[in-house]
């Protein structure tokens, strides 16, 4: 089957129709609610009146940041002082005509401002709103300060990478931001089930997603290796080559038996070490080693062409850069661009495919409060009442 086609920026898409208010900021919220642009959502991005904190995040093209464009393609964007009572007024305007509301302000933030999920139900009762944090809405750590790499010390995952690096003692620099994309992952996906439920009942409701909760429940191995704790354990990673690295997962029987007839070492088939997948487990850094010392005078190149004729599952180790002009990406329909302020910008598409409608990334970056006359104007106000509001530092 051939769906690749449907990574085009029209036709039919799975939430076409929904409307979506996103008081979000940096990643975790704003990769929820492209991801949901990406399948058709009509997504309006509330920022306050200097634009969202990301947008003056490197990298830059000119004085444009990349990484906000990426995060917030096919957005409209409307601008606000939300501290103003003349601009929660708008919020109040638009409501009855949003799905879905999501936010990752810190706790508590949302209901100071009266737009937290009690008040707003008030005025949508099928509404439903999503509130992304780092520890979650109550409990005793709900208002500790929050950002990704903070939740990723704590939560235990840096220290859980550091138990995978032998001779490191110092937890590594923080990189991918897999807390604040996990929990992006986890809001969009709960949010497409409270809109089916919605569907079938028309119940609106709340959904509160922790960077913390999240996190933890992928850790799945090491969770249970802290509950119930044993010596035995086995690393993937990096062979040392005669001229660089390869991976390779030596995880079946099948895998095991290549291996061996790669190195020539057929006696290996009749170790008692590695004649089951249990013991294969258990005395794995065992087989690393003497896969090691074979791998040594040999170039990555021919190693990993060995490998894959043997069905071993192996790769060399590739910089992100490699990716830019994949094949296998451009052939999916992964590389693509938008249009912000500062032109063309490459990024990676969304990475599903439906076979009956379209997901693609929206190829165009709103400026700060770009749909702000035209959404106020829809709702009634007056050009002069635009002009009020601009002067009192309501709008921009």
């Amino acid at each position: 089957m051939n769906i690749e086609k449907n990574r085009g920026p029209n036709g039919p898409r799975v939430l076409e129709g929904i409307r979506v208010l996103d008081f979000t900021a940096v990643i975790a919220g704003p990769y929820c609610t492209r991801l949901m642009a990406d399948l058709g959502a009509d997504v309006l991005k509330v920022e306050p009146l200097e634009g969202e904190l990301l947008r003056h995040g490197p990298p830059f093209r000119g004085r444009v940041s990349a990484l906000f464009s990426q995060l917030n393609s096919g957005k409209r964007c409307i601008a606000l002082d939300l501290k103003q009572a003349a601009a929660r007024d708008v919020i109040f305007s638009l409501l009855p005509n949003i799905d879905v509301v999501v936010e990752n302000y810190s706790p508590g933030v949302m209901a100071r401002l009266g737009l937290d999920y009690e008040r707003l139900k008030k005025e949508k009762p099928d509404l439903i709103m999503c509130s992304i944090s780092g520890y979650g809405q109550s409990g005793p750590s709900a208002n500790r300060p929050a950002f990704g790499p903070i939740v990723q010390a704590w939560c235990g995952y840096e220290m859980v990478t550091l138990r995978y690096q032998p001779g490191l003692t110092k937890p590594l620099n923080m990189g991918i931001p897999v807390g604040d994309t996990t929990a992006a992952l986890q809001a969009h996906g709960a949010i497409s089930s409270a809109l089916f439920y919605r569907e079938r009942t028309g119940l609106g409701q709340y959904i509160d997603v922790s960077m913390y909760d999240a996190l933890l429940a992928t850790m799945h191995k090491d969770f249970q290796q802290a509950v119930n704790p044993e010596d035995r354990d086995r690393i993937y990673g990096p062979v040392t080559t005669a001229d660089g690295f390869v991976l390779m997962m030596l995880i079946s029987q099948r895998h095991f038996e290549g291996i061996a007839d790669c190195m020539g070492q057929q006696e290996l088939k009749l170790d008692v070490r590695f004649s089951t997948t249990t013991e294969r487990f258990n005395h794995y850094h065992e087989l690393i080693d003497l896969v090691s010392g074979w791998a040594s005078n040999k170039t990555t190149s021919e190693i990993v062409q060995l490998l894959e004729k043997a069905g071993v599952p192996a790769t060399p180790y590739r910089d992100i850069s490699a990716s830019l002009d994949d094949p296998q990406l451009e052939y999916r329909g992964m590389l693509t661009e938008v249009v912000d302020a500062a032109g063309p910008l490459k990024v990676p598409n969304t990475p599903v495919l439906f076979s009956a409608t379209h997901a693609a990334v929206q190829p165009w970056v709103a400026a700060i409060g770009a749909h702000t006359g035209e959404i106020l104007s829809d709702l009634g106000y007056t050009e002069e009442a635009l002009a009020r509001l601009a002067a009192a530092g309501t709008i921009r």
